[in-house]
């Protein structure tokens, strides 16, 4: 393994120690915060929001079959 590989092990390793540590409670919280951060960025750039709906309705889409009739 490369040092940088070496690197981003360690990191995850330590990532991944400290999520174990925390509570359930802990973990939403950082959800929540997470999601609250992302609702302002969003928010701020409406070129950006309008950007977000479009791929997400267009991912949400249910494809309609075309009718013989």
């Amino acid at each position: 393994m490369d040092e940088i590989g070496e690197q981003l092990a360690a990191r995850d390793r330590y990532r991944r120690r400290v999520a174990l540590q925390k509570t359930p409670e802990e973990r939403m919280a950082d959800m929540a915060q997470l999601q609250k951060a992302m609702w302002a960025r969003l928010q701020s750039s409406p070129e950006g929001y309008t950007h977000f709906l479009r791929r997400n309705y267009k991912a949400r889409a249910i494809p309609i079959p075309k009718s013989n009739a």
